[in-house]
Formats: C-alpha cells, structure tokens, sequence
C-alpha cells in the first residue's frame, strides 16, 4: 500500500499537458525531502469553484496558469498587493479562513532578466498586452524602466497594461505592429508562440536585450532574429523557474520573502530537471 501524502499540491489550467511546473515542484519537494505530492489537473474557468470546493485538507498549495489567474480571484479570503496591482494570481495557498493568493511570475521575471544582463534598463518595448502583460510591466518597473513602448494589434486592448504602467510613474505610448520605435534598452515579449511576426514587424524592433515569454519552442522567431543580429536573449524558461522558487518559498517554506533551507541546492535542482 503506497505511502499517505500529508499536503497535496498541483497546477490548474486549461490546457495543462504543456506544464513545466510538476518537474519544477517535484524536483523541489525531493530536493527538499518532504512529504508532499505535486500534480497537475485540468481545469477550464467553469469548473474552478467545483473544484476547488471538492478539494479535502490535505490540498494546500496550487499553482495557476491560464485561463485562471483572473478568474480565481473572487474566489480568494485575500491577495498580495502585487496581485491587486496586476489583476493576476498564479499561486493560491490554503489558510485558515480560506485561500491567499499570491503572484510570483513579476518576481520571476524580474530574477530571471537580472541573473542574465544584471543591470538596470531604463527604455523598454513591450509586445503585447494580454494576461502576463501587466506582470511584465512591474517587473520592468522593479528594473527601473521608465519609458515603455507597448505594441499590439488592437490599441482598444491596452487599457489595463496602461493604467499599471501610470501607477508605477511609467510613461507609457501605445504603438501598432509594424511601426520603426526608437532604439531601447530591452525587447519583452508577452506574445504566445503561435503569433506571427512578419519581416516588417521584426525590422520595427530594436533594442539591445531580448526577454520572451516563450520556451516552446526555442529559440522562438524573436531568439532567431536577435541571434542573426548577434545580441542576447532570456527565454521563458527562466521566468518559469524562478517563479516556481517563489512558489516553493510559499509552498514548502516559511514565507514567501525567506529562502529556502539549502535553496542553492533546490534551484540547482530544479534547473537539471527542466535543461537549464
């Protein structure tokens, strides 16, 4: 008879095959030695509050991917004030009076731009501006940009990336694909792989560093373009990390703030498990 877990956790999401998170997690808790079991679940907007009704005692941590880092919200006793600042949570952990919710990709993204460049940038372009976009524009932020193009196909859709950016004393102009930006000191891309980015599109960015969300496939049609121009680039990957070490700090830790016992040891193990 296999052993009793004692805490359960998992990642939610719809789809939810792709997920890095469980190597991430499970690397983490062996690294660790604790007694808690990782998983992942599929699970669409519809079925979020069944589900998380349905969980017994021994669900204490989980983690969010799309399409629920909003819609998870209202369903929270509480949120950090980065989750607040964003509209997104990607980390949900089970309290006495209910679920706190917690955003760990800006801190992802912000550790893994500065393990990479380790400087601070202060123009930025932006591309993009859906669910992730507003994390990224915090992170930019927390690495002291002050100037942010922020390029799309349908300006109408920028309002929530806009008004972040203002809350952060960002200036912030809204350009369409395809137009020639001045020269900045850091590319982010929010853009799912999927998207389409013709010559002419691509001829319109310049900037030094690149940071793209995407990891599957690598390099993504920005990694390729900015290797041809001979500069460097972060992809998703390493967000997806060290948001999962802040994660761990939540889950397995004490607080979300402290590291880890041996955290040099757990990253390590984390990063063999996903080729980093």
């Amino acid at each position: 008879m296999p052993p009793i877990v004692t805490r359960n956790f998992g990642v939610l999401g719809s789809p939810i095959g792709h997920s890095q998170s469980p190597v991430l997690h499970r690397a983490a808790i062996s690294a660790l030695g604790i007694d808690a079991a990782y998983g992942s679940t599929e699970v669409t907007e519809s079925e979020l509050v069944g589900f998380l009704e349905s969980l017994d005692d021994t669900w204490v941590g989980l983690s969010l991917t799309m399409p629920l880092k909003q819609v998870v919200r209202p369903m929270l006793a509480r949120e950090c004030a980065t989750s607040t600042l964003t509209g997104a949570v990607n980390t949900a952990v089970r309290r006495p009076d209910g679920w706190e919710g917690y955003n760990t990709d800006v801190w992802g993204a912000t550790t893994a731009i500065r393990q990479q460049w380790g400087t601070e940038f202060r123009r930025a372009i932006l591309l993009g501006a859906g669910a992730t976009a507003s994390s990224l524009v915090v992170s930019m932020h927390d690495l002291g940009v002050e100037s942010l193009d922020i390029v799309v196909r349908d300006p109408s859709r920028t309002e929530d990336v806009q008004a972040v950016a203002r809350h952060l004393g960002i200036y912030a102009r809204v350009a369409p694909f395809g137009q020639s930006l001045d020269s900045a000191d850091l590319l982010v891309s929010s853009l799912p792989a999927s998207a389409v980015l013709t010559p002419e599109i691509l001829g319109g960015l310049d900037a030094v560093a690149l940071f793209d969300v995407v990891y599957q496939p690598w390099p993504s049609a920005l990694g390729k373009e900015w290797a041809v121009r001979g500069l460097t680039s972060v992809s998703g990957l390493h967000m997806l990390l060290w948001q999962a070490v802040r994660q761990a700090r939540i889950f397995y830790g004490e607080s979300v703030d402290e590291p880890l016992p041996d955290e040099e040891v757990v990253v390590t193990a984390m990063r063999a498990a996903v080729g980093l």
